[in-house]
């Protein structure tokens, strides 16, 4: 047995390894498809999930008075000013 059977062995596919043998060329295939299709979506969902969750939490973020008197005053970088952090406080 391969290392990659062994691996596939031990995850919730394995009741399915010895119906996946009987099955023909054209119907594996499918099933590669499928199963790569899944993997492009939860790539995705997991990308866009990390995004929404920093937007989320500095969404409530409370600007101080402090902060919002020295919006005129600091001297940033490019760099600074194109980071999504400090456009968000400063609300740019």
């Amino acid at each position: 047995m391969t290392a990659t059977a062994l691996k596939v062995k031990s995850t919730p596919m394995a009741p399915y390894m010895g119906l996946m043998e009987s099955m023909s060329r054209e119907q594996k295939m499918v099933v590669v498809a499928f199963l790569t299709e899944s993997l492009e979506k939860s790539a995705q969902t997991a990308q866009r999930t990390t995004a929404e969750v920093i937007r989320e939490k500095y969404k409530n973020l409370k600007i101080s008075p402090e902060i919002e008197q020295l919006r005129g005053c600091m001297k940033l970088t490019d760099s600074e000013m194109q980071d999504e952090r400090t456009q968000y406080i400063l609300d740019l």
